[in-house]
C-alpha cells in the first residue's frame, strides 16, 4: 500500500501552521500570555506611566483645539484616573481623565472619557472620542 503525497495539501497545512504560530507568538508578545487577547482591551496598571500621561495630555489638548470658542474656557489636564489599551493597527487608548475647567477655580476635576488611536511609527495620533462622564 502506497501513500500518495499531495503537494497542494502539504503547502496549505504548512501555511496554516506558520500563520497559527505567528498569531500565538504575537499574542504572547503583546500580553496574551497574561490573560489579554490580541484585539481585546487590557487594563492599564500604571496610570502615571509617561506614555499614558502623554496620551492623556494629548487628548485634552486636542479637545481644547477642536472645541475652540472665544466663550468656552479650556480644560486643564490633571491626571489619568484609569484606562485600557487595545492593540489594533497601532494602539487604542481608552482613558478616564481628570481635568479642570481653566476658567474656574476648582481643585476637584471633572472626569472625561477619551479615546485616542496611536500609531507612533507613522507619527499618527488621533482623538477619536472625548466626552464628560
Amino acid at each position: 500500500m502506497a501513500i500518495k503525497f499531495n503537494r497542494n495539501l502539504a503547502g496549505t497545512l504548512f501555511s496554516a501552521v506558520v500563520i497559527a504560530s505567528f498569531f500565538l507568538h504575537a499574542s504572547a508578545s503583546l500580553g496574551g500570555g497574561k490573560g489579554g487577547l490580541l484585539g481585546g482591551w487590557s487594563r492599564i496598571t500604571d496610570t502615571k506611566d509617561g506614555k499614558v500621561v502623554e496620551i492623556g495630555k494629548f487628548a485634552v489638548d486636542q479637545y481644547n483645539e477642536e472645541s475652540n470658542s472665544e466663550y468656552k474656557s479650556k480644560l486643564v489636564f490633571k491626571r489619568v484616573v484609569k484606562g485600557e489599551t487595545q492593540i489594533v493597527a497601532g494602539t487604542n487608548y481608552r482613558l478616564v481623565i481628570s481635568a479642570t475647567d481653566g476658567g474656574r477655580r476648582s481643585r476637584r476635576g471633572n472626569k472625561y472619557l477619551a479615546e485616542v488611536w496611536d500609531k507612533p511609527w507613522e507619527n499618527f495620533r488621533n482623538l477619536t472620542s472625548f466626552k464628560k462622564l
